[in-house]
């Protein structure tokens, strides 16, 4: 597969991905990027709140707990991302939107999810591609819910709906169509065997799965990765 293609993105592209193994990386790349809606994509992407909690033990097994929600915020201004990416905006909105058209994204993007397959076809194209299809009809379960809570996180929707958790899943909550998702492969045959079949159940992952790609993950730092 020397000088087949290695980028795929839309559903027809997709579905002629190799059944071979190899590793492959989601990225957002919008067919027809506008700024507003690559403001509240990345910010959904980039902007996670995460949850502390602190407990104090006391004598005769009393405990204090206290649970606060925390927001990230960048440099000595204490921007958050929402008004970062409004001042790049104003300051260089035919950069960005040129740079979301242009193959660059690839390269100077982290991607949003990565990860090692059996087989290339139906890890990407059966299993995610068609899962968040099938998660933007309107009759879904997941469709439904969203129109009635549009604000819901990844995790929520997840203890709502007791569903686990998938790159299909994270898409579908931040408001990514399929047509919007870039998929780079890398093909090779050198992945051993024992890694086991593509599930989706992390449950069900190979040790020999879960070391790859875990080593995957360190080094690609994916946004909605398995952390």
């Amino acid at each position: 597969m020397k000088n087949e293609q290695r980028q795929f993105q839309g559903g027809m592209q997709i579905a002629r991905i190799p059944q071979i193994s190899g590793l492959y990386a989601w990225y957002y790349k919008p067919l027809l990027p506008d700024t507003n809606t690559l403001s509240t994509t990345l910010t959904s992407f980039l902007d996670n709140q995460g949850q502390i909690q602190t407990k104090i033990n006391m004598r005769y097994g009393v405990r204090l707990v206290a649970e606060s929600s925390m927001k990230m915020f960048y440099g000595s201004q204490n921007q958050s991302l929402a008004e970062i990416f409004s001042e790049a905006i104003e300051y260089g909105e035919n950069f960005i939107t040129h740079f979301f058209k242009s193959e660059a994204v690839q390269l100077f993007t982290r991607p949003i999810y990565i990860g090692i397959a059996k087989n290339l076809y139906t890890r990407v194209y059966q299993q995610h591609y068609l899962s968040l299809d099938q998660m933007w009809n309107d009759n879904s379960r997941i469709s439904k819910y969203l129109t009635l809570h549009p604000d819901a996180t990844v995790q929520e929707v997840m203890n709502e709906l007791n569903i686990s958790h998938s790159f299909a899943l994270e898409a579908r909550v931040r408001q990514i169509v399929p047509r919007d998702l870039m998929v780079n492969i890398f093909v090779t045959e050198d992945i051993p065997s024992e890694i086991g079949d593509d599930n989706e159940d992390i449950q069900a992952d190979t040790n020999y799965r879960r070391v790859l790609e875990k080593l995957l993950q360190i080094m690609a730092d994916p946004i909605c990765g398995r952390r």
